[in-house]
């Protein structure tokens, strides 16, 4: 009979299902393909949750070329007090991080977003108006499936 791997002296002869550890009834965690271990029974974050950071990475640069490109190029085709100009801009660096960082919707891509298009926004000489509905786009965007 083997030990508990969490309490020596315990023996048992049930094991986890997931990683084998010999385990006694005070670490058994009843699941539906059997028993596991505290340690194997947590929840795992879901895969739309876990950004790695090369897509961080690769959020953060077509995030930050987006932004600064479309601010500097808004801010000089467009008459400031275009709102609507604003409004796609902050959504064309919402989409354009969220895509870079494999289509995920966080609060830290949304935050990603919203600081791109604040710097692109500060970059065109935006109005405060102008940065606070492309900033809002951008973040707003990344968190909702649509408008």
């Amino acid at each position: 009979m083997a030990e508990c791997a969490f309490h020596p002296g315990v023996d048992t002869n049930v094991r986890c299902t997931e990683c084998e550890r010999p385990i006694c009834p005070k670490d058994m965690v009843e699941t539906p393909v059997g028993y596991k271990c505290r340690e194997c029974a947590r929840p795992v974050k879901a895969a739309t949750q876990l950004v790695k950071p090369r897509q961080w990475a690769i959020g953060a640069i077509v995030g930050l070329v987006a932004g600064l490109g479309g601010g500097i190029l808004l801010g000089r085709v467009f008459f400031i007090g275009f709102w609507i100009a604003y409004l796609l801009f902050g959504l064309l660096v919402g989409e354009v991080v969220r895509r870079g960082t494999g289509g995920h919707r966080t609060q830290g891509v949304a935050t990603l977003a919203a600081v791109c298009a604040l710097l692109g926004a500060l970059a065109g000489g935006f109005s405060i108006f102008g940065l606070a509905l492309g900033t809002g786009a951008a973040a707003v965007y990344v968190m909702s499936n649509r408008w």
